[in-house]
């Protein structure tokens, strides 16, 4: 356990080290909340009541399906992941080092637009902040392993970018969070419902903010719960059946 936990901080310094990491996992959330912030509410003052909440859904959006899958898939390439595995560290552990640190960046920058939004903007701060930071933390998880099982999946890091996209554009713009959902027509309806965002911003309204949500916010919430489970476990396979090919 103090291994696992060394290995864990060293991983958090390294990662804050990084240029591309600091990029999607800081700078360009920070950027669009403070965009989104100063233009989008005075053009539809009704976002600044979700503010917090739209921006999270963001910050972890991109920082975990378009930041994360990278370092896995560079972990597998230049052959530091079969190092770890000859000096005995398993890959369920490389896994959960990296899970872990980045559930920790995107905490860390949700607790920040948390803050600055009814400071800076006056956004309406959540009714229940327990239940708020409740399906905050349920909704990282989620982006985490979806992050891991794109890094998990893909055969180099211009595929990984590839399918990143594919799932951070959707969930942005078929989620409720740039504009209602009422809005899209019925087919895109549908579509962003096949993502976790959807569901987290219908569970950060009802359970948070206490406001009438098209979905129930506590299915909402655990149908986030339910995709961040199969993620993880789908990420541990394919990363077991990495080791065991690598072994052959």
């Amino acid at each position: 356990m103090n291994a696992f936990f060394r290995y864990l901080m060293i991983q958090f310094k390294m990662d804050l080290r990084d240029r591309g990491f600091l990029l999607s996992f800081y700078m360009m959330p920070l950027i669009f909340f403070a965009v989104m912030g100063a233009v989008f509410s005075s053009i539809n003052p009704q976002m600044k009541t979700t503010l917090a909440a739209t921006m999270t859904i963001f910050a972890a959006t991109m920082g975990a399906v378009m930041g994360s899958p990278t370092p896995l898939v560079h972990l597998r390439e230049s052959g530091t992941l079969r190092a770890f595995r000859v000096n005995g560290i398993p890959t369920s552990a490389v896994l959960s080092v990296h899970s872990v640190s980045t559930f920790l960046h995107l905490f860390l920058v949700s607790c920040v637009i948390y803050v600055l939004s009814p400071v800076l903007f006056h956004s309406q701060v959540p009714q229940s902040p327990p239940l708020y930071f409740a399906a905050a933390a349920v909704f990282l998880a989620a982006s985490v392993g979806a992050g891991m099982l794109i890094g998990s999946c893909s055969r180099g890091q211009s595929q990984a970018t590839v399918i990143s996209m594919l799932v951070f554009m959707p969930s942005i713009l078929f989620s409720g969070i740039m504009f209602p959902s009422s809005m899209l027509p019925e087919p895109f309806l549908w579509l962003g419902r096949i993502f976790p965002a959807t569901y987290a911003l219908q569970s950060f309204y009802g359970l948070a903010y206490r406001m009438q949500t098209d979905l129930d916010g506590l299915l909402s919430l655990a149908a986030v719960l339910g995709f961040g489970i199969l993620t993880f476990l789908l990420a541990a396979w394919r990363f077991r059946q990495i080791g065991e090919t690598e072994q052959i």
